[in-house]
């Protein structure tokens, strides 16, 4: 850290800033950029990333920066966990940032977001890969331990409606699945479906 470099060289801080500027280093994307390290220090991945005691170091520059780079090369967009496994860092927070502020672009896909490139004619490949890439029908099938708490809740009160059963799933079981998926299901298996009772 600066203020490291600064006591065991005997030098100001703003001295010590001009000796890396000319010597070259790269700022940690982790730990809000505290750490510094020397420009031929890094043994960057593909991506060009390098991690060090838990300390992540990007050829991109800030974690905002990285992310654009992240999201922007690959063919079919990024999830949140995807970028949290290749930056070993937490970016849930900085992805919702960078969509309201329009840098990002997301798409829904098999129950979480995919974040794509705000670039228009990249942002088109992106959903087209995305959409091509994903399991068939990925709004309407539901995995088997889905499908399973589904028809848990609706023999334990056959009058839900779609909206109620996902809304208990979500609630009870921190399962996120859209009342249309739900629907589509019973279509699938031939469930019949007890309307239910007016309010």
């Amino acid at each position: 850290m600066l203020d490291q470099l600064a006591e065991a060289l005997g030098y100001a801080l703003i001295s010590v800033r001009r000796f890396l500027k000319q010597i070259g280093y790269f700022r940690s994307y982790t730990q809000n950029g505290k750490w510094y390290t020397l420009r031929d220090s890094p043994d960057f991945d593909r991506d060009g990333l390098w991690h060090y005691k838990g300390i992540g170091f990007s050829r991109h520059g800030s974690l905002t920066a990285t992310i654009d780079y992240l999201v922007g090369r690959s063919p079919a967009g990024l999830s949140s966990t995807d970028l949290s496994q290749k930056l070993q860092h937490p970016c849930h927070a900085v992805l919702t940032q960078l969509h309201k502020a329009r840098r990002l672009d997301r798409l829904r896909l098999s129950g979480q977001f995919r974040y794509l490139a705000a670039d228009p004619q990249l942002n088109r490949r992106q959903r087209e890969q995305a959409a091509f890439a994903s399991p068939s029908s990925p709004t309407t099938s539901l995995n088997t331990q889905t499908a399973l708490w589904v028809l848990v809740e609706y023999i334990k009160d056959p009058q839900l409606s779609f909206e109620q059963i996902a809304t208990r799933l979500r609630e009870q079981r921190q399962v996120a699945v859209a009342p249309e998926s739900i629907q589509r299901f019973f279509q699938e298996q031939d469930l019949k479906k007890t309307p239910a009772a007016p309010s």
